[in-house]
């Protein structure tokens, strides 16, 4: 259990709100930053059209074919998807296996699930009710290229678990992509992790390749800037000492924003 504090800032402004809430926070962000590493990076070099295989990365123990391997959701994101009204058309952007897919799906008029890796997004086909399906559809392409789809389209884009971990270069052209494809009235829900800690333990700061490792009041500044043209809430909250099993298993612990932005308002 932790405190949950909403700031909202509207033309540069916060207030803070106050809200409680719980966690469940999975291993996305860990697995997704170890392959960026793995997967990104080449002679000390970003090459941006590699780091969607971030989620080709999976966990070495056996995948269930019937649920996401991130777990169910963190709370604090399905408490917001919940409150939030989702309808007309939503880009599920980087979405994986598919974790949040359903609460989007359950009332948007058309959910496009985009990912570079096509088996996860088979994965999260394979696991949509069919009732579901006639709305659903699934493209494969890389977030750090120009996008596939036309200008204004969307009604609403979601990407979690991957904005944090793209180098601060490349941040804004990703970002330049989102609102391009959005509407004028269009809403971006998106999160981004910060104050992220690695401890070995016998002690020691691990830490992956060359993440840009974000500090929460760094990372407030980064997302007002980006989103200088929205109205802005800022969810905050953290994590603190998961245990995370691997080969050299560590305490991993974070906090984290969840941002919602309204185009144009």
């Amino acid at each position: 259990m932790f405190s949950f504090v909403r700031l909202e800032i509207s033309n540069g402004r916060k207030r803070p709100l106050s809200a409680k809430c719980h966690s469940e926070r999975s291993e996305e962000s860990l697995c997704t930053m170890r392959s960026l590493a793995s997967f990104g990076m080449t002679k000390g070099r970003f090459r941006p059209s590699m780091i969607l295989n971030i989620m080709k990365f999976r966990l070495k123990t056996k995948e269930n074919k019937s649920k996401s391997l991130w777990g169910k959701g963190d709370k604090d994101t399905l408490k917001l998807l919940n409150k939030i009204r989702i309808q007309g058309k939503w880009l599920n952007l980087a979405a994986g296996d598919g974790r949040y897919n359903l609460n989007l799906l359950k009332n948007a008029d058309l959910v496009i699930a985009s990912d570079i890796d096509k088996r996860v997004l088979n994965k999260l086909w394979r696991n949509t009710p069919s009732k579901y399906r006639s709305k659903l559809q699934i493209k494969v392409f890389d977030l750090t290229q120009k996008s596939p789809f036309k200008s204004d389209y969307f009604d609403g884009i979601f990407c979690t678990g991957i904005l944090h971990l793209v180098p601060r270069k490349i941040l804004p052209k990703i970002l330049r992509e989102m609102n391009r494809v959005l509407n004028k009235n269009g809403k971006i829900i998106i999160d981004f992790a910060t104050d992220i800690k690695r401890i070995s333990f016998d002690g020691k700061f691990i830490t992956i390749g060359k993440e840009p490792l974000y500090k929460l009041q760094e990372a407030r500044k980064v997302l007002r800037k980006l989103f200088n043209n929205y109205k802005v809430k800022i969810y905050e909250s953290a994590v603190k000492d998961e245990i995370v099993q691997a080969a050299n298993s560590y305490k991993f612990s974070f906090k984290f924003i969840i941002l919602v932005a309204d185009k144009n308002k």
